[in-house]
């Protein structure tokens, strides 16, 4: 579960987690100089979804392109030995 967690979830989220973090520094800003504190339901949605959308593909591509085993090895699936779970593996040709 946390590994679908950092995967999927908080690379989706960030994008949406830095607005919210510039909308609260500039609301303060705006109580301590005067001015107007932006509104967090005029941003740009759309533009944070894709962005979002990249950021986990981005990272999705990266742990696919850099995990795993060599080209050309064995994938044993996971079976019982001696009476416990050994879990999957790859070993060389």
């Amino acid at each position: 579960m946390l590994r679908i967690f950092i995967s999927y979830i908080v690379p989706f989220l960030l994008p949406m987690a830095g607005y919210a973090a510039w909308i609260w520094y500039r609301g303060v800003h705006a109580e301590r100089h005067g001015g107007e504190a932006p509104s967090f339901e005029q941003g740009p949605w759309p533009l944070m979804l894709f962005l979002g959308a990249l950021l986990t593909l981005g990272i999705l591509a990266f742990g696919a392109l850099t995990t795993g085993g060599e080209p050309g090895d064995i994938y044993v699936p996971p079976h019982p030995e001696n009476g416990k779970m050994v879990p999957g593996q790859t070993k060389p040709r």
